[in-house]
């Protein structure tokens, strides 16, 4: 891992513009993109169980309704990632925040914000929202394992562009931040770019 890892995101985060579509009649949401340093930059995602009202089964990363307690869409999204993995807000350091995206089929606006998380978390999901966790290095998320929309894979067809990781599908709304994510880290010169997509913009889930 490049030493300044973290403070080379963060500082690429600051020069960032997010853009903030109006909400319309959506939702509020946010969802936190959790990155652990060690061993290596590796992401946390959540596999959802099937017992959840909507998107059962699929890989997200932790994330939900904006509450009216709630302070501020920063402050939900670390809300949401304690009481999904339990994953304590003052073990995350907020780097900074990516394109607010709108979900037309559920009906959400969605803030993505970028949390630096310094050692191996200890965590505690919460087995109602949450099947499994996945613990994925930036590393491996190359286009050697990256998918077309219109691919199949176990038996079915995915509409969006995914990340196939050790038989895992990452797709759909999750994809769509993934990329926004690696967007800015190929600005930073911490990954190499993906490949461009022939899925068109914007992408609803």
């Amino acid at each position: 891992m490049r030493r300044d890892f973290d403070l080379t995101l963060e500082r690429a985060l600051a020069q960032f513009s997010p853009h903030r579509p109006e909400p319309g009649g959506a939702r509020a949401a946010a969802v936190l993109i959790p990155v652990v340093a060690e061993p290596e930059p590796t992401l946390l995602f959540t596999v959802r169980t099937q017992t959840l009202p909507s998107h059962k089964g699929q890989i997200s990363f932790p994330g939900g309704s904006v509450d009216p307690s709630d302070p501020t869409t920063e402050a939900a999204a670390l809300r949401e990632a304690e009481e999904e993995l339990g994953l304590a807000p003052s073990a995350v350091r907020i780097l900074g925040e990516l394109d607010t995206v709108l979900t037309y089929v559920s009906g959400f606006i969605v803030s993505p914000f970028v949390g630096w998380i310094d050692k191996r978390p200890s965590l505690a999901p919460n087995p109602t929202e949450v099947a499994q966790v996945l613990q994925v290095p930036l590393a491996h998320l190359t286009d050697h394992i990256r998918a077309e929309p219109g691919f199949s894979h176990g038996g079915r067809t995915y509409p969006t562009e995914a990340w196939i990781w050790r038989g895992s599908v990452i797709w759909g709304f999750t994809a769509r931040l993934l990329r926004l994510f690696f967007d800015v880290l190929a600005e930073a010169g911490l990954v190499d770019a993906p490949a461009t997509s022939s899925e068109p913009w914007p992408l609803s889930s």
